[in-house]
């Protein structure tokens, strides 16, 4: 499994075309999240919105990319999310440490 990636400007993107409740999807995000990182890019944004379901497995990759990124003065970002997903990330706070782009 595989996230398509792409950089815009100074800006790296991920596309979750999964739900990321499995050991195979996260590593699937940490091999996109380094891929952007590897190229200097330190704003990504991660587009969430081909996951329907995201459990603490994928929330924990999700924090060790922020994490990341916070160490190296960078922004991990999330597109507008919705269902499930959104609910998730509102329920453990994460939309008040992750900002949307918009």
């Amino acid at each position: 499994m595989e996230f398509p990636t792409e950089i815009i400007g100074d800006k790296g993107y991920i596309h979750i075309t999964s739900d990321l409740d499995t050991e195979v999807a996260g590593e699937a995000l940490r091999s996109a999240f380094n891929e952007i990182y590897e190229q200097g890019k330190r704003t990504i944004i991660l587009d969430l919105s081909g996951a329907q379901i995201i459990n603490s497995y994928g929330i924990g990759k999700v924090l060790s990319c922020y994490q990341r990124l916070k160490a190296d003065h960078g922004v991990l970002m999330v597109k507008p999310l919705d269902g499930f997903v959104k609910e998730t990330f509102e329920l453990l706070m994460l939309d008040k440490l992750l900002p949307v782009e918009k």
